[in-house]
């Protein structure tokens, strides 16, 4: 289903979602006529795989650390790395050209922010060495005595990731990034330093050695499924209601949208449209078997009614 549906490339790989939500409502829907939406959108949210390790590690919240950048293959930054997650993950596939790749892209860091700071899979250097981290995450990550060497190392342009963190290096300075505006607004800095100043997401990547680790669109679950009217009624094509079929949660296309408007964005419409559905289920209306004309079901990503 993601190859059929989400933007390419994708890989399982990347998800952090439980493991076993394969689409099996969503499939059952499709097959008694269900409408379907959203089919192409995800939660998404970067993520960094280690080899062997079941699921990837999902960046939340490190990404706004000061310390760091993540580059395309072209060695160039090309989104604000503070942003909410589904933006940022989003980032990785709307920024991806033939000339300029971001599958993989790699977030970039020096021994400072090594020492200070966690990123996914890694804990900060006070507590745990190189010498104690994985052996599966040396399989991808890499450690370089310069920018130059740590740039053959991944693949990437040396000169143009060389200019990424001396630009990187005068935003820490000034308190301002022109280019992708991290650390601006409230939700890059809640997460950010606040002993770091001018700006709590941004600090020089100067003291070496440096390190490197790819970096993917991962995501914590897809937005797509059938569409349901306002009491969690699974609609056809035509708008009608299938009798006795409901649907909430990642069986249904988001109420969301497009969106993530924050935290608990889909367990509380799970929550409300079980409640609906299940209301509904006890009435009346439900009782008598009528199959009416939908009314409620709003196509498109703006307001679509299902949790």
């Amino acid at each position: 289903m993601r190859e059929t549906y989400l933007p390419k490339p994708t890989s399982a790989e990347w998800s952090g979602s439980q493991i076993n939500n394969t689409g099996d409502g969503i499939l059952a829907a499709m097959k008694v006529g269900a409408a379907t939406d959203l089919m192409q959108h995800a939660w998404w949210a970067p993520a960094v795989k280690i080899p062997a390790w079941d699921r990837p590690y999902i960046i939340f919240a490190e990404r706004s650390l000061p310390g760091l950048v993540i580059v395309n293959k072209a060695g160039k930054r090309f989104s604000n790395e503070a942003a909410p997650y589904l933006e940022s993950g989003l980032s990785f596939y709307q920024a991806n050209t033939e000339k300029e790749p971001t599958f993989p892209s790699f977030v970039v860091f020096d021994a400072t922010f090594r020492k200070k700071f966690p990123f996914g899979p890694i804990p900060p250097g006070y507590s745990t060495p190189d010498s104690r981290i994985s052996k599966r995450v040396w399989e991808v990550m890499v450690k370089a005595d310069t920018i130059e060497e740590l740039a053959k190392k991944i693949g990437v342009d040396a000169k143009n990731l060389a200019e990424t963190v001396a630009k990187n290096n005068q935003y820490a300075v000034s308190g301002k990034d022109p280019e992708f505006h991290r650390g601006e607004s409230y939700y890059d800095r809640y997460y950010g330093d606040a002993k770091t100043s001018p700006n709590p997401c941004i600090a020089p990547i100067a003291q070496a050695p440096f390190y490197a680790l790819p970096i993917h669109p991962g995501d914590i679950g897809t937005k797509g499924g059938a569409l349901t009217d306002v009491h969690g009624r699974v609609v056809d094509k035509n708008g009608e209601v299938i009798p006795g079929l409901y649907a909430i949660g990642n069986s249904a296309a988001s109420v969301m949208g497009s969106k993530y408007p924050g935290a608990g964005a889909t367990l509380g419409p799970a929550m409300t449209f079980g409640y609906l559905a299940a209301k509904h289920m006890a009435s009346s209306d439900a009782a008598s078997g009528k199959a009416r004309k939908n009314t409620n079901a709003k196509t498109g990503e703006q307001a679509v009614a299902s949790a």
